[in-house]
């Protein structure tokens, strides 16, 4: 700093009689960058000393990369606006919460001392202070709370949060009212199409509505029928089904076709004094069928409804068959009344006597016929339909 006539009363007066130290630039500690006189207001901020710039200065510089602070200008001595350094934040949105401090004040609210004033010496801070009136800070510096950083998780929920726009709450307005519009006509043109018709048009619009309905009804009903005649029918049809299984046994037995078992009796015929006649066998056949017998085997020969007896005398066929003595007969039917009915005085049990054979009627609980026919199929008859 230089005084009135040019000297410099901080820097110190060498003795009397010595020479300068060296003729080269002395660097005063309070200028070192030479400013001399010059208006701090016209030096950028960031070409000030760190030791001019003050506490509340070098705090600024160091905010944290992640926050972006824009200072808002201010007037200088001369007029002439400042403006601050912008920081360039990383973070992924600013910090919302301000607090506004003036310019001239330190984050604690301790005024700061302004550069000009730490420049000059105490007797040109006293002439400056009384020559220029305090200066009145026209902005304020908002002060930045710091956030942590979002985890990525935190970020994607933010960017797959539904948001409402402006177009979207237009296209949904226009919507509502094209169903509105959409209902309101069709009720207008039914209510106008009703209206139109003649009472006769009206009077036969409602019989053909009745008569749809009698219709409907109808067909209702017949479908309900056949419905339950689905149900019991399956019932119906295994009845009828067990039935005709019954059926096709019974008739299996009485015309040889399935073997046999039940209670009945064994014959057994011999010829130790004479030789059996053929018709004499035929005797001992009706016998057997007049007393009940259902089904009968002899000599391994299944015996039906169109077995017949042949041959001579000792020459006895079954059906072109060649049988010989002792003839076995297993007979299934009731044994108290077939045993009875071959013992009849004059019977067939006597006709074999008479030719010279003996015969032995045995009773059985449960006697097996295995011999089965094949019949063949008949040639001109054809089961009649029920029909007429």
């Amino acid at each position: 700093m230089t005084g009135a006539d040019g000297s410099r009363p901080d820097l110190p007066e060498p003795p009397d009689g010595a020479q300068p130290l060296d003729d080269g630039p002395v660097i005063d500690p309070l200028d070192p960058l030479g400013l001399g006189d010059l208006p701090l207001d016209h030096v950028p901020l960031g070409e000030l000393p760190p030791d001019l710039l003050g506490p509340s200065r070098r705090t600024d510089e160091r905010v944290d990369d992640a926050v972006t602070v824009a200072v808002a200008p201010h007037e200088g001595a001369a007029g002439e606006s400042v403006t601050g350094r912008d920081v360039t934040a990383d973070a992924p949105e600013p910090a919302v919460a301000e607090e506004r401090v003036p310019v001239g004040e330190e984050r604690t609210g301790t005024p700061q001392e302004a550069p000009e004033a730490a420049l000059r010496g105490p007797e040109d801070a006293g002439a400056a202070s009384s020559a220029a009136p305090p200066s009145v800070p026209t902005s304020v510096v908002p002060r930045v709370v710091v956030r942590p950083p979002r985890s990525g998780w935190a970020r994607l929920a933010h960017a797959m949060r539904p948001r409402t726009t402006q177009g979207q709450l237009i296209t949904a307005g226009l919507c509502a009212l094209l169903g509105f519009a959409l209902v309101v006509q069709v009720r207008q043109a039914t209510d106008t199409q009703l209206g139109s018709l003649r009472q006769n048009d009206l009077v036969r619009l409602l019989d053909e509505t009745t008569t749809r309905t009698e219709e409907l009804e109808r067909e209702a009903f017949d479908l309900q029928r056949e419905r339950d005649e689905l149900l019991s029918g399956s019932d119906r049809q295994q009845a009828a089904l067990d039935a005709a299984r019954r059926t096709a046994a019974m008739q299996g037995i009485l015309t040889g076709r399935l073997p046999a078992t039940g209670p009945g009796v064994r014959i057994t015929l011999t010829e130790p004094d004479g030789e059996i006649r053929p018709v004499t066998m035929l005797h001992v056949l009706e016998e057997l069928r007049n007393a009940g017998a259902e089904a009968m085997e002899l000599n391994g020969h299944r015996i039906i409804a169109s077995s017949a007896f042949t041959g001579n005398r000792g020459a006895v066929e079954l059906d072109g068959a060649a049988i010989t003595s002792p003839f076995r007969w297993t007979v299934i039917g009731d044994p108290d009344t077939i045993a009875p009915a071959l013992e009849i005085p004059g019977g067939a049990m006597a006709q074999v006597r008479g030719d010279g054979g003996r015969g032995t009627v045995e009773k059985s609980d449960r006697v097996e016929v295995t011999a089965v026919r094949v019949l063949p199929d008949p040639v001109h008859a054809t089961p009649a339909s029920d029909e007429p």
